[in-house]
């Protein structure tokens, strides 16, 4: 799946593991309540939200990233990442988004994954799980 398509607990699912987080661990991913939402170190982690968790989590890879984020045209936001801020051969296109939350959120899957996510997921509760279904 292009990291740039993910939406929703899907996107989120990707960003807590590109910040570390582990399932079993401190990431629960809850393939059969899918609506319920993604939980990192404990809490419900909607960072769109701008749930204290969420700011509070992605912060600092916005910072030590230096992933840019301004207004554009027609209400959309323009996210930027400098080519030294990650370790993939393809830069970071210029990303118009909606918020600058989503922006951050897919730079940061970005700078771990590169242009590609997997499509399927090794949990340790359900098996290898194909994730195509669960993309909004």
């Amino acid at each position: 799946m292009k990291t740039t398509n993910l939406k929703g607990n899907l996107l989120n699912m990707y960003v807590a593991l590109a910040l570390g987080g582990k399932e079993g661990v401190d990431l629960r991913v809850p393939f059969d309540e899918w609506e319920c939402g993604i939980a990192y170190k404990g809490c419900s982690f909607e960072p769109e939200k701008c749930t204290s968790l969420g700011w509070e989590s992605i912060w600092p890879a916005v910072l030590r990233l230096k992933i840019g984020c301004v207004p554009d045209r027609d209400d959309l936001w323009l996210a930027t990442m400098p080519d030294s801020a990650e370790n993939h051969s393809v830069s970071f296109p210029p990303l118009l988004c909606l918020t600058p939350i989503d922006g951050y959120r897919i730079a940061i899957v970005w700078s771990v994954f590169g242009p590609e996510v997997p499509d399927t997921f090794k949990s340790c509760i359900f098996g290898t799980v194909d994730l195509l279904q669960y993309q909004a």
